[in-house]
């Protein structure tokens, strides 16, 4: 007769445990946000080497969007789509690719073959890993700038469309 009292307390405390355990998942905050989405460039600044502040007696340059911003669209597919007007093209540039994301490292590729082969990508610049940072609707793209002795570093600010 214990032994099966003792299953059935046994069995209660489990149910109860369980119980609580999943009730109190509910409360727990998860702040993860996704990369996914459309995001529209609103600021960017470059990073200026040690050379590149005596040249231009500053730390960074703030760079403007060009006419109506980038606009990219990261897919769940991971593929993205990027389009940009710029000053000296006469219509807008679009460029689609895959990504991959681990961490805080964001790595896009260009697919070598775009819509417009004027956009073809050469063979050295198909592949570029930014760090990223989500905060709320907010997105910063970083890029390490290797072989460039004014600038070290660019930054892209982008909103959640």
């Amino acid at each position: 007769m214990k032994t099966k009292t003792l299953k059935a307390f046994i069995l209660r405390a489990l149910l109860i445990i369980s119980g609580f355990t999943f009730g109190f998942a509910g409360f727990n905050n998860c702040n993860a946000q996704s990369i996914e989405g459309k995001w529209k460039e609103v600021s960017g600044k470059d990073f200026c080497t040690a050379k590149g502040v005596k040249a231009t007696g500053k730390q960074f340059l703030p760079q403007a969007p060009q006419m109506g911003g980038q606009v990219l669209e990261i897919r769940s597919d991971h593929t993205f789509t990027s389009s940009e007007l710029m000053n000296w093209v006469p219509s807008s540039v679009n460029l689609t690719g895959t990504w991959t994301l681990s961490g805080d490292q964001l790595n896009t590729k260009l697919d070598l073959h775009q819509k417009d082969p004027v956009n073809n990508p050469a063979k050295d610049a198909v592949t570029t890993i930014y760090t990223m940072k989500i905060d709320g609707k907010n997105l910063v793209l970083s890029l390490i700038i290797s072989n460039n002795p004014i600038v070290e570093k660019m930054e892209k600010t982008y909103i959640r469309l």
